[in-house]
């Protein structure tokens, strides 16, 4: 046989069901703020990956067009679309760095 809880023992089992509800309320907003945390990191993470693929081919595409007017094989005109397709893709990472940038600032500000 069950005897009935005291006024203490009521009062005591009312902030523990307050402490477990407040507990579940946080894992929930941890949990979700892991995930908006890891979805913004991924982004950056492949922004940046983006950005060394293009300055690698830029770089490629300098030293291919440099060398080739080292042994002579290209005229001006060859060796002039090699080192402006080079600086396109500079420029590209350069534009590609600046909005992982700006949506850091706008998503913290």
């Amino acid at each position: 046989m069950t005897r009935p809880l005291t006024a203490l023992e009521r009062e005591l089992l009312a902030s523990v069901e307050r402490l477990v509800t407040a507990c579940e309320s946080s894992a929930k907003e941890l949990h979700a703020l892991e995930k908006r945390s890891t979805s913004r990191i991924e982004s950056k993470v492949n922004g940046l990956a983006h950005c060394v693929a293009l300055l690698m081919k830029s770089h490629l595409t300098s030293v291919t067009t440099l060398a080739d007017l080292l042994r002579e094989e290209q005229n001006y005109a060859k060796l002039q679309a090699g080192l402006e397709t080079s600086w396109k893709l500079a420029k590209d990472a350069e534009k590609r760095l600046i909005e992982i940038e700006m949506r850091r600032i706008t998503t913290e500000g």
